[in-house]
């Protein structure tokens, strides 16, 4: 991996060649054996298939493209250093995604610590910057996060893994590690702080109706 820069455009993983490992493609069993035995070529087989996945994750769970970039980097950094702990390697993948979720809630609970050092004269939390070409999209999605930020960290991860990467509740109390109804009890709680103050933004409220309109006719 080295130091090269990640893409923003994550439909172009993967970044680089494996070199000299398997003449087929290897499970994510052989994978996560290949890794914990220091073979050469498995750090960046591991990168390409799951790069673009955390990636997915940490853009939506934390907003902005750039930032996502260096998390996901740090992700795999950390993941390589700690690959000794994976007990269970036909659980690769499983791993590589908790591993991963544990890194943004950290990242998260830095970001919300940082914000209360750095709130604007009005009080307001400062702009968080969103990427995109409709300028209308991109107001609303930075208006979003900015709510989204309000949110505790794990009630914001289990509001992002539920609803913006599909993710089943039982998926989510895997990957968080938490119980079931840890998982609900979250959920809960973000839902109704996170529709409370969309319900108080008449403009949030347009764009998601408008957005709701759209997906039922197609």
């Amino acid at each position: 991996m080295g130091n090269q820069p990640m893409p923003a455009d994550r439909s172009q993983v993967p970044l680089c060649v494996v070199p000299a490992g398997p003449a087929t493609d290897p499970s994510d069993a052989e994978l996560g054996h290949a890794l914990k035995a220091g073979e050469h070529w498995a750090p960046a087989a591991t990168w390409n298939r799951f790069a673009p996945v955390v990636y997915g994750i940490v853009c939506r769970a934390i907003g902005s493209q750039n930032d996502a970039e260096d998390v996901t980097q740090e992700v795999f950094f950390h993941l390589f250093a700690r690959v000794g702990t994976l007990r269970d390697p036909a659980a690769f993948r499983s791993f590589v995604v908790s591993f991963a979720l544990r890194i943004v809630k950290w990242e998260l609970r830095r970001r919300r610590a940082r914000r209360w050092l750095t709130l604007t004269p009005s009080s307001l939390l400062p702009e968080t910057a969103v990427s995109g070409s409709d300028p209308e999209a991109r107001e609303v999605l930075r208006r979003f996060y900015a709510v989204l930020d309000q949110l505790a960290a794990r009630d914001r991860l289990v509001f992002a893994l539920r609803y913006l990467e599909s993710m089943t509740l039982e998926e989510i109390a895997d990957a968080l590690e938490v119980s079931l109804s840890t998982v609900k009890r979250n959920l809960t709680h973000a839902s109704a702080r996170v529709s409370r103050w969309i319900a108080s933004d008449p403009d949030l409220v347009t764009f998601f109706e408008r957005r709701r309109r759209d997906d039922d006719s197609v």
